[in-house]
């Protein structure tokens, strides 16, 4: 005895070292649960390959978390104090941004489209985006506390929240909820055990055992987290808790009615406690092992959340440990005083309502079965109803978190707190025309899917069209160009009409007729002049010998040269006079040509003003307009249909080669127009010039002819009255003669001159009427010229409209949506800060931002992912772009994976634990009838729990769907801790093979004494679970629920089904695998006092 006593010592010594040790080097839970509790998806599911992309992104989204601060009014705009404050509060954070971290931050005051997706559109919310570096050291909880800190602004409500916030959030509430559950689960326990054993002390004896091994399963499951990455989730702390306590209290229960049975049948209390721990610690140990082998087989599970559940697995290995250890230490000192102060001992008291039960089940076992399975067989069968992945189901209401998103909820989209992301990731840079124009495409595509609100891209980056990047808006300034060059061609052919038309008016062979009489009378009076100038000088010689004859001659010889004078002088004035008319007649054609000329080299040069403004018309028609058009729809991958397609092509072809020849003809004909003008421009200047020097010297012949005239007139008339006298005065007739003489010495003199101005007159004259001929010819094929111009412009004009009508119908259509960026505008500054925004710094992966109507953890947004999903690769598939990562993040995509993950795992976890239970069964129990049997019993339980919490949700907890991690916990707790009560029986059973009498007596004996402690058992695990509805968790409280309903159900079957199958089935060979007696030695059952 005193060995046994040094042994347990040592156990107790043992313990005690461990849980110091344990308390010593357990790491900081909550930094753990944030570090590595959080939910992790496996690599080929695309919110995984999305964060992967997202490292990639480069620092300013790297390792970051996306922080939101909503600004709020309640639902009242905003007032201009309050927008004042709330700048003032940006402006805060901006010059805090290093200090804490922020990596990138964009404000509604940053641009006029950042405000219309961060302004609700009552002006009473306004949000402010923040991506803060998130690590070990600067961990969620201290990000959420110092920008909450940081963004509080006065006179408006503000809230922090996102995604990580609000699952740190989660997180907190979780492990408050661990802290309620230990204080309640230990009271609740005391209570009942205080209650079963009526002893005060019992109670704590338990309570201690199960204490260390919960202290020690955390701080050894939180060791092997931290430093070898042992799975583990928020609820793995909680349910190590619970189910501790829950089963170590069970199988404390189990055991304390062992020592107590034995103390009644006088044994003392050493050997009471070999005898309990033996026998009752035998059946602790199957028990045990059960729960090991379901809570184990946890760890083949893909998903995190369920391989998390592992962790009991270690905590059930350290409780059975520490039971089958401590409790021994307790019996053998305390003895008796264990159950102080109870003095008088009785053994297990029998369970009427078990017996019952069992009782009727035999004695119509088939029946009974019948009537069971058509109760319980359509409470398994009813649907669950759609499960709930939305984890702010899980935090309470009065979290600041959670009212700032259903705040963002309320006044914007219920998924713009949590967009999906679309990343497309190439092998080539993205910011060219043609990947732009297929991600805008793509952005249109996904924006006129069902259930999405706004899509924001790169092209798009407010969630709205860029007018000015599309075709639509393009068109609009190349048809306005066309209708101004159309109006201006008109112009054109309207001025050419006008000046072909005062070119016709022109009497141009009149000018030349009339240059060709002034010729021909400028050639006579060359003519007459030459002959004036002979006649002249013969009359100057014979005056001169007049002269000098009547200085010197006798006077009849005088006489008849007096006569002969007098007879020639009337005729010689009479030619000067005529030459002088001739002259005067000259100057006055010279002057009616030069006048022709003058309005001729007017028009010359009206055309050649026309002709320069054709030409510039020609240069700036709208064949180089045509080039873009075609460029923005052709070159360029414009989503037209083929028919569309060619239409635009065979358009574009036939007007670029009508222009082209329109222009070339029109180039010829304008060509040879100018030449011709420009050589009726020289003659024109020539016949001027020449006209100039001709009008020179015919003013200096007039003016000596008409001298000549004058004094002929004064001269010749005085000499011929002289000459009349000459005769009786001689004198007088000397002085006459002489004066005559002089005279034609002048005139005389004069005549060379004269003369040659004539000639002159005369050869310019000839020359002038020459080129008026010559400009005849040249203006006629002016006047085709430009007739065949006015033509050409008058096709142009058509061709013009006909184009401008047809880009006007496009411009209606929807192929003018069409976006498309010249390459210099790319790298501008304003498009560059969307690619800053939109694209990672290589510029070879985007994303796209997608708002959807529905909540982003709904099951509607989940169903919309594939869809989405096929709406990319069916827009990039046959493009450049084909060949892309495409990987969707966000919420709802992680929420998708997580759903599709856990159903596929749910499925493959659920086999593997039942088969492993099923072979524990199959050890303890002998048979293989009894483990289907057992675990078809769970099975209802747990389906038929279920369903009856789907319908209790609703009127208790305000929701009509069950979390999504509900099923899954509530089918490892209840089938992995029901399975004991099974095994509770069945051993009780198999204690009385020994002993005579019938299957059927044994089966509803074994019922009627293991009764009480399975119901006892059942009510602490029951309120064990209970005490998780104080934690305000959802998923706790769910499963505390279903656990408890499917404990009752259980108690209801198990006295049912079990003694009906083993009544029928007992007969036959097949139902157990070896049905001899128990050794009595081993698992002799002392007699009971009754």
């Amino acid at each position: 005895m005193r060995w046994m006593n040094k042994h347990y010592i040592w156990n107790v010594i043992g313990w005690l070292l461990i849980v110091i040790l344990a308390v010593v080097t357990i790491p900081n839970m909550s930094k753990l649960v944030a570090d590595k509790g959080q939910i992790t998806v496996p690599s080929n599911y695309q919110s995984t390959r999305a964060t992967n992309m997202q490292k990639q992104w480069g620092r300013s989204q790297r390792g970051t978390t996306a922080v939101v601060v909503v600004f709020n009014n309640g639902d009242a705009a905003l007032t201009n104090a309050q927008n004042t404050q709330i700048d003032r509060t940006i402006q805060r954070i901006k010059n805090h941004q290093s200090q804490y971290q922020i990596r990138s931050m964009t404000a509604a005051s940053d641009s006029a489209t950042a405000a219309s997706q961060l302004v609700s559109k009552d002006k009473s919310t306004q949000l402010l985006q923040l991506n803060v570096h998130k690590s070990s050291s600067h961990s969620v909880t201290k990000i959420r506390d110092q920008i909450t800190k940081l963004a509080k602004t006065s006179g408006v409500k503000t809230y922090v929240t996102g995604a990580d916030v609000l699952n740190q959030d989660f997180s907190d509430a979780t492990q408050a909820g661990v802290q309620k559950t230990e204080i309640i689960a230990a009271i609740f326990i005391f209570l009942v055990l205080w209650l079963v054993f009526r002893s005060p002390i019992t109670p704590l004896f338990s309570l201690l055992t199960v204490a260390v091994s919960v202290i020690t399963s955390i701080s050894v499951v939180a060791n092997l987290v931290d430093r070898f990455n042992f799975p583990f989730s928020n609820f793995t702390q909680v349910f190590i808790v619970i189910v501790l306590f829950g089963i170590g209290t069970d199988y404390n229960i189990l055991l304390y009615n062992e020592f107590r049975e034995r103390l009644a049948n006088g044994k003392d209390r050493y050997t009471a406690t070999k005898e309990a721990i033996k026998i009752g610690g035998r059946t602790v140990l199957y028990s045990g092992l059960s729960v090991l082998i379901g809570m184990s087989v946890l760890g083949f599970a893909n998903f995190s959340l369920y391989k998390s559940a592992v962790g009991i697995a270690v905590g059930v290995v350290v409780l059975l440990a520490v039971l089958l250890t401590l409790n021994p230490f307790f019996m053998a000192i305390c003895g008796r005083h264990m159950f102080w102060p109870i003095k008088k001992f009785q053994g297990e008291g029998d369970s009427r309502l078990w017996h019952g039960m069992a009782k009727h089940a035999m004695i119509r076992p088939i029946i009974t079965l019948i009537v069971t399975g058509i109760v319980f067989i359509p409470l398994a069968l009813t649907s669950h109803g759609t499960l709930d992945y939305d984890n702010l189901v899980e935090i309470g209401d009065n979290v600041p978190a959670k009212q700032g998103f259903k705040i963002v909820q309320n006044h914007f989209s219920k998924g713009t707190a949590e967009p999906t992301t679309i990343y497309l990731q190439s092998n080539h840079k993205l910011d060219n025309e043609k990947s732009l124009l297929l991600i805008d495409r793509l952005t249109k595509q996904l924006q006129a899917s069902t259930g999405v609100k706004t899509v924001a891209s790169v092209t798009q980056p407010g969630g709205k069209a860029i007018k000015k990047l599309y075709v639509r808006n393009q068109m609009s300034s190349v048809t306005t160009g066309l209708v101004k060059a159309q109006k201006g061609v008109n112009k054109v052919n309207k001025g050419l009409k006008s000046a072909n038309s005062q070119l016709s008016k022109q009497d141009v062979s009149g000018a030349v007729k009339d240059a060709n009489k002034l010729a021909s009378g400028a050639k006579q009076v060359s003519e007459g002049t030459s002959q004036l100038q002979s006649a002249i000088s013969q009359v100057s010689t014979g005056v001169n010998s007049l002269n000098n004859q009547v200085s010197s001659a006798s006077g009849g010889q005088q006489a008849a040269q007096l006569a002969q004078l007098e007879t020639a002088l009337p005729q010689l004035n009479a030619a000067i006079q005529q030459l002088n008319s001739q002259v005067s007649a000259s100057s006055t054609s010279t002057g009616g040509v030069t006048s022709s000329l003058s309005t001729i080299g007017t028009k010359t040069q009206d055309i050649a003003t026309q002709l320069q403004n054709i030409k510039s018309s020609l240069g700036n028609l709208p064949s180089v307009s045509a080039s873009s058009v075609a460029a923005a729809f052709s070159a360029q991958g414009v989503p037209l249909s083929s028919a569309q397609k060619q239409v635009l092509a065979g358009v574009l072809q036939k007007q670029t080669a009508a222009q082209s020849q329109l222009k070339s003809s029109l180039s010829s004909a304008l060509t040879q127009i100018g030449s011709d003008a420009s050589a009726i421009g020289s003659a024109d200047q020539g016949v001027a010039s020449q006209l100039q020097s001709l009008q020179g010297s015919t003013t200096t012949l007039q003016n000596a002819v008409a001298t000549l005239a004058q004094k002929a007139n004064i001269v010749l008339p005085g000499a011929t009255t002289a000459l009349q006298s000459a005769s009786s005065q001689s004198a007088q007739l000397a002085s006459a003669t002489s004066q005559l003489s002089s005279a034609m010495f002048t005139i005389n003199g004069k005549m060379p001159t004269l003369v040659s101005g004539a000639s002159q007159v005369a050869a310019g004259n000839q020359t002038m009427a020459e080129k008026l001929a010559a400009m005849s010819k040249q203006l006629t094929a002016l006047r085709k010229g430009l007739g065949s111009a006015t033509t050409g412009l008058t096709q142009v004009s058509t061709g013009v409209g006909t184009a401008n009508s047809y880009l006007k119908g496009l411009q209606k259509s929807a192929a003018a949506e069409t976006f498309y960026i010249p390459k210099k505008s790319i790298q501008g500054s304003s498009f560059k800060q969307s690619m800053d925004t939109y694209m990672s710094p290589n510029r070879k992966l985007t994303k796209l931002t997608v708002v959807l109507n529905d909540d982003p953890s709904s099951a509607a947004a989940m169903a919309r992912l594939p869809k989405l999903e096929k709406v990319v690769n069916g827009s990039l598939q046959g493009t450049s772009l084909s060949g892309a990562k495409v990987a969707f993040g966000g919420n709802t995509s992680q929420t998708n994976d997580i759903n599709e993950m856990a159903s596929s795992d749910f499925t493959r976890t659920v086999i593997i634990m039942l088969a492993g239970i099923f072979i524990a069964l199959m050890v303890v129990t002998r048979s293989l009838v009894q483990p289907i049997v057992i675990e078809g019993i769970l099975l209802v339980a747990y389906s038929g729990a279920l369903t009856i919490v789907h319908w209790l949700v609703d009127p208790i907890l305000g929701t009509d769907m069950l979390t999504w991690n509900t099923p899954f916990f509530t089918f490892v707790m209840l089938i992995s801790l029901g399975v004991d009560y099974s095994i509770f029986l069945m051993r009780k059973y198999r204690e009385f093979l020994h002993e005579p009498g019938a299957t059927s007596d044994k089966m509803l004996r074994a019922a009627t004494v293991i009764g009480t402690v399975v119901i006892s058992a059942g009510v602490i695990l029951s309120g064990t679970f209970a005490a998780l509805i104080p934690s305000g968790v959802m998923t706790l409280i769910q499963i505390a629920l279903a656990v408890i309903i499917g404990i009752i159900l259980l108690v209801i079957l198990l006295p049912i089904v079990m003694p009906a199958v083993m009544k029928i089935t007992y007969p036959y060979p097949y139902s157990n695998m070896r049905e001899a007696p128990v050794n009595h030695e081993d698992d002799a059952q002392p007699t009971r006092k009754n």
